[in-house]
């Protein structure tokens, strides 16, 4: 109790007295008598009472207030049960950003006053950001390549990038060290939701590390053929790396091509022709897609393959009936989304399948039954504290909450609380908004280049004809 005063104490104004639990007391473990203690576990229990009659008064409100509540005191510091995931504090820094974002938080994303915050965010980003020398033992050439790690675990020192192009340089470690693809997608992502312009990256050499991670030994790697790995020698392999490989070069090509139209199946630095063979290979009976092949559909592959497919334009080559995936993709729903056949529902299942779904129908959200999809995702926010659990009844965390309030996003939500309409996000991508127009922005400027020239011709035509 003593630790909980202390950890209130600390907090700031706006997060005192918003649902957070208070301590009764200066109570110290001596104090605590039988009769103390049963005094305490009544209190609890009428704590716990209040908590349930407060669920079901709202039950079916989406509370945006505490949902960003929950959001802004998970970017803080959270609690015990995150410990194993030190090193992936970039990824629970993306789904809190991003959720923000869905929530038009204006704490975070109002132009002036949220600024000195997300400054400070975009400094914390660029010194995970990390170096790796490959010494050319796989036959390839010793190069230097660059990317992300997902935490402040090494040990590198601080360097503020905004100061000084020097300090732009990426951190080295003594500690050797590889860069992660997931973590160099939550990166880029996050930095241009917080409104940089990737200015202190070199996208070649992020490219570069990138095309060291792909399997391209058929007898070595067998049926990981065309995938990629997390993040070095002996690490995982599956649909997800390849999703994040071919959208860290989508979220690059504006300063990799400047002034050129996207080409998904550019291969200079990732082989879109072994890529797509791997997707195409891990196409499953049923119409699904599974992380690797002879594997079982998963409603996480289902999403990640479609997206890079998308991505490549190679949705109608593997697919040649998109009434496969479809099939597949609808009969997840049983109220909620499962994630596989026979499994029980789950929030982030709502984005993944219905994500891939939104891919499939060209983001008409055709197919899924909206209303008992949304209502099922509002019985999981917890009615105390905000956020959103992978069921209901479950805790709340920022992986859950993230998917849950992207589904939202994506299928138009606006009901009670909500009214205004929520965030956009870019589905295929994983992102705010703005940060896919961003990353789409030389498609389109390449277009206006295109019919300007188009205009310029037509008129020198009708001059010299006249």
């Amino acid at each position: 109790l003593k630790f909980s005063q202390t950890i209130m104490s600390k907090l700031p104004p706006e997060l005192k007295g918003q649902g957070l639990p208070e301590p009764d007391g200066e109570v110290t473990v001596e104090e605590i008598t039988p009769e103390k203690l049963a005094e305490m576990q009544a209190q609890q229990m009428a704590k716990m009472k209040a908590a349930a009659e407060l669920a079901k008064a709202n039950a079916g409100k989406f509370d945006l207030s505490k949902n960003a509540r929950y959001l802004h005191y998970s970017l803080s510091g959270l609690p015990e049960p995150y410990e194993s995931l030190d090193t992936n504090r970039l990824t629970l820094a993306h789904f809190c950003i991003q959720s923000l974002y869905i929530l038009k938080d204006q704490r975070l994303f109002h132009v002036l006053k949220g600024k000195e915050v997300r400054d400070r965010m975009i400094k914390w980003i660029y010194n995970l950001k990390v170096t790796q020398v490959l010494d050319g033992s796989d036959g390839g050439e010793p190069t230097t390549v660059e990317g992300f790690v997902g935490g402040t675990f090494l040990g590198n020192s601080f360097k503020d990038v905004f100061q000084s192009p020097s300090s732009a340089a990426p951190n080295a470690s003594d500690t050797p060290t590889s860069v992660h693809l997931a973590m160099t997608y939550c990166a880029l992502l996050t930095l241009l939701t917080l409104g940089d312009d990737l200015s202190h990256v070199d996208a070649h050499r992020i490219m570069l590390g990138v095309k060291s991670l792909q399997n391209l030994d058929r007898e070595k790697d067998g049926i990981l053929f065309g995938s990629f790995k997390s993040h070095g020698e002996g690490s995982e392999s599956d649909m997800r790396f390849c999703y994040c490989a071919l959208t860290i070069e989508r979220v690059l090509w504006k300063l990799l091509r400047p002034l050129q139209p996207w080409d998904g199946m550019d291969s200079t630095y990732v082989d879109k022709g072994a890529l797509m063979e791997f997707v195409r290979r891990s196409k499953c009976y049923d119409g699904g897609i599974a992380l690797m092949p002879d594997q079982e559909s998963h409603g996480g592959s289902y999403f990640t393959g479609l997206a890079t497919l998308e991505l490549m334009g190679s949705v109608d080559e593997v697919f040649k009936d998109r009434a496969e995936p479809i099939d597949w993709g609808v009969m997840r729903q049983i109220g909620g989304m499962q994630g596989r056949r026979g499994k029980v529902e789950d929030t982030c299942y709502s984005y993944w399948v219905g994500g891939g779904l939104n891919i499939l129908d060209g983001g008409e959200n055709l197919y899924l039954d909206k209303e008992p999809l949304h209502k099922y995702i509002l019985k999981c926010q917890h009615p105390m504290y905000g956020g959103f659990g992978k069921a209901e009844g479950a805790p709340p965390d920022v992986l859950h909450t993230f998917y849950s309030l992207g589904y939202l996003s994506l299928s138009g939500f606006a009901g009670e609380g909500a009214e205004g309409g929520l965030g956009d996000i870019d589905v295929t991508l994983g992102c705010s908004k703005e940060a896919g127009d961003w990353i789409r922005d030389v498609d389109k400027t390449y277009e206006v280049q295109v019919k300007e020239k188009e205009l310029r011709e037509l008129q020198a035509l009708k001059a010299a004809s006249t």
